[in-house]
């Protein structure tokens, strides 16, 4: 069977000295992988304490932003 293009240009540069790249392919090299954890009850809180505006919240006050809707009467 024929060997490919990037066959045969792998196996020129293995031949030459240089470094092969099948070597690299299935290690980290010393790195360890990122592990995911899921976020706890409290960081998702401050997420999404934080993800909306204060101003729409109803639970804050009117010294803190918050919206207030004045009526005007034209006499």
């Amino acid at each position: 069977m024929a060997q490919s293009k990037a066959q045969k240009q792998r196996s020129k540069q293995v031949r030459e000295g240089k470094v092969d790249p099948a070597v690299n392919r299935k290690s980290w090299n010393g790195c360890l992988p990122v592990v995911k954890l899921t976020p706890t009850y409290k960081e998702t809180k401050n997420k999404q304490d934080g993800k909306h505006k204060k101003k729409w919240h109803l639970s804050s006050s009117a010294s803190e932003g918050a919206i207030s809707v004045f009526i005007f009467r034209a006499c």
